[in-house]
């Protein structure tokens, strides 16, 4: 073959490949992957909305005219636990005003066999000058060491055999109607059976309640 001749094949072969990556529809467009971010430890401030919590199931078998049971739920380490309904009881000693947030047991609370689950916080509201400004009530605690502690405050699980005892938490108020919204949240420390070194479990809660003036 002349060098002419293959000269010509070679620049026809060319056109033709400059030819097919121009036809609409041979362009290669360029694959894209999810972006996964990764999660942060950052603390979130406390949400403008109100915490979902999980609604009572009513079993189909169960008598119509059987009431349903008033509950409450805390978010412990990231798993909704079932309470009792939550009770918010006042007390003014002179000028200084403390509320008792508590699960409001049944009776067999206080046998051995007992397996369910209370709350107890009793909180001092230095703040607080007049019942009137509850909604805006804020009870900080921070303990002085993450030593195991025998106090009665706290979250108890299974008939009081698991204590999550504070250590730094933060309760704020809000109104809503007769009822006032306590938001819990903070660290708690765990200790398990004859550990003395805790674990920290991170808790949340919006525990509504009509409020008691003793």
């Amino acid at each position: 073959m002349c060098r002419t001749g293959w000269l010509a094949k070679t620049m026809a072969g060319a056109l033709g490949a400059i030819a097919l990556a121009i036809l609409p529809g041979c362009e290669k467009t360029p694959s894209r992957k999810p972006i996964v971010l990764a999660p942060t430890t950052r603390q979130s401030p406390k949400p403008a909305t109100r915490l979902v919590e999980p609604k009572p199931v009513v079993s189909a078998t169960s008598p119509a005219t059987e009431p349903t049971k008033k509950l409450s739920h805390i978010m412990i380490n990231g798993t909704w636990v079932e309470f009792p309904e939550a009770k918010l009881i006042l007390q003014k000693d002179g000028d200084k005003f403390s509320a008792f947030l508590v699960s409001n047991d049944p009776p067999e609370v206080i046998n051995p066999t007992y397996q369910g689950n209370r709350y107890y916080f009793e909180m001092a509201l230095d703040n607080l000058d007049d019942i009137k400004h509850i909604a805006q009530a804020e009870y900080r605690y921070k303990a002085a060491s993450a030593e195991p502690l025998d106090t009665p405050n706290g979250i108890f699980l299974d008939g009081d055999r698991q204590h999550f005892q504070p250590y730094d938490i933060q309760v704020t108020f809000d109104k809503e109607g007769d009822h006032l919204i306590a938001d819990v949240r903070g660290q708690f420390l765990y200790f398990s059976k004859g550990n003395v070194v805790g674990e920290w479990i991170p808790v949340v809660a919006q525990l509504a309640a009509k409020p008691e003036m003793k």
